[in-house]
């Protein structure tokens, strides 16, 4: 048991990366700039795709150390900023864009079906092939430091559980609370789950929303955490003991998972 003391602050990651101007509004989105590097590397946009290595990544910057999170990664630009591990100013449509060119699929088996006449949950859930499911797994890692000092850590280790006692209240946004009977746990190691986010509109919705990697499920995020808990949101804190200081430049790692043998 520890004694826990936190703090559902809103926290703003403003200085760490540079971001680009607001585009003028318009119907059709951008068409993404696609740069060739050489006959393995591609940059889209700010993604910066290695073929051989079948992964993408992409800067970022850590946005909170303390308070209640429900996303991993959102853009500078989201709503959920208050609650946001990490921010980043890249376009979540180019980092799908990646995605789809490293094969990854995107699966929808989280969200639940709800009837078209009423609007009610079904209990159902959509059909997903083991073939799509295994395609729509993801590896992510969080990379920061320079040299020997360089660090690369598997995004679940930034993040605690915590295991509130069964009588303990539910933490309301700006509330400092203390318990002596909470515990914590780094979340349940595993892959993530590529969902795709969806066209609202004729536009991307992660693209309108900003919001990318949930903890908390969300249909708007392109990447969702499928573990124990997904649909709770007063139980996810960073790490402290592992996540960085707020405004640290990191670089975001996603993969195609590869089961271990």
């Amino acid at each position: 048991m520890i004694k826990l003391l936190i703090t559902a602050t809103f926290s703003l990651f403003c200085t760490a990366i540079a971001q680009e101007p607001s585009p003028a509004k318009s119907k059709r989105p951008e068409k993404p700039k696609i740069e060739r590097l050489n006959d393995d590397e591609v940059k889209i946009g700010k993604i910066h795709l290695h073929q051989k290595k079948r992964e993408l990544s992409f800067k970022g910057g850590i946005n909170m150390t303390k308070g209640l999170i429900e996303y991993f990664l959102a853009t500078t630009k989201s709503d959920k900023v208050h609650e946001t591990l990490i921010l980043t100013d890249a376009s979540p449509t180019n980092i799908n864009i990646a995605m789809k060119l490293l094969g990854i699929k995107a699966s929808k088996e989280l969200f639940e079906i709800f009837d078209e006449d009423t609007w009610k949950p079904t209990g159902k859930f959509p059909p997903v092939s083991p073939e799509t499911h295994a395609a729509s797994l993801v590896d992510i890692f969080v990379e920061w430091g320079e040299g020997a000092k360089k660090k690369r850590i598997p995004a679940n280790k930034l993040v605690h559980h915590i295991n509130w006692p069964k009588k303990a209240l539910t933490p309301k946004p700006n509330q400092e609370f203390e318990t002596k009977e909470a515990s914590l746990s780094v979340m349940e190691k595993g892959p993530w789950l590529s969902t795709g986010s969806y066209m609202h509109e004729g536009r991307f919705k992660a693209e309108i929303g900003g919001i990318i990697f949930g903890i908390y499920t969300n249909e708007q995020a392109i990447i969702n955490f499928f573990g124990k808990d997904r649909l709770l949101g007063d139980v996810w804190i960073p790490n402290e003991r592992i996540t960085p200081e707020e405004g640290t430049v990191v670089t975001i790692v996603v993969k195609p998972h590869t089961p271990q043998k």
